[in-house]
């Protein structure tokens, strides 16, 4: 019984996904975006691999150097990657080994205009505690593959693997977050969903 209500759930996060993903797809090339801070629990795997990554997509397009980018996390500054982000990301050219986890500050959400978490919690988070005049945007629902979950997984304390599936996804999500602020009008608005 409880394969057939995992996959009932799979199916549904899959029709969720394709309507999510068309709404954001639409949202964000409505709206001008100038600065992104990328956010995770603990800013040491997902959040800074993200923003890096996001950082050599734009480099090809015309904006790379007018795009404002961070990364934060909801927990413990000052500490550096773990090996496994940083062995992970130096196999996809990206050298995570001067950062140092950033909390997430009231400051820091208002001064971009796009947060991108990895999972609804995180986005009602940043909402709840920070009113941000930002958008909100749950990067995973950029992925152009079909999805298993909304969230992008959390590797901490995982093996290699799940390091690498993550930033796979990562990847392809803000490879399409790149494309579309490219293409979006540069005009500055608000915007907001989850």
């Amino acid at each position: 019984m409880g394969s057939v209500t995992s996959n009932s759930g799979q199916l549904l996060e899959r029709f969720a996904h394709t309507y999510r993903r068309r709404k954001a797809r639409r949202q964000l090339t409505e709206k001008s975006i100038r600065s992104v801070l990328f956010v995770c629990h603990g800013n040491l795997y997902r959040s800074p691999y993200a923003a890096a990554a996001f950082k050599r997509a734009l480099a090809a397009t015309p904006l790379s150097a007018s795009i404002k980018v961070a990364s934060a996390g909801f927990t413990a500054p000052g500490r550096r990657a773990p090996e496994g982000a940083l062995n992970a990301a130096r196999t996809r050219g990206i050298d995570l080994s001067s950062h140092l986890s950033t909390l997430v500050t009231a400051h820091g959400v208002a001064d971009m205009d796009l947060v991108a978490v990895m999972s609804h919690d995180q986005a009602r988070g940043i909402g709840s505690r920070h009113r941000p005049a930002a958008a909100i945007l749950i990067l995973g629902d950029l992925d152009p593959l079909p999805i298993r979950s909304r969230t992008i997984t959390d590797p901490l304390g995982r093996d290699a693997d799940v390091v690498e599936e993550v930033y796979s996804r990562i990847d392809r999500c803000v490879e399409q977050l790149a494309e579309l602020i490219a293409k979006s009008p540069r005009r500055l608005e608000s915007l907001s969903y989850v």
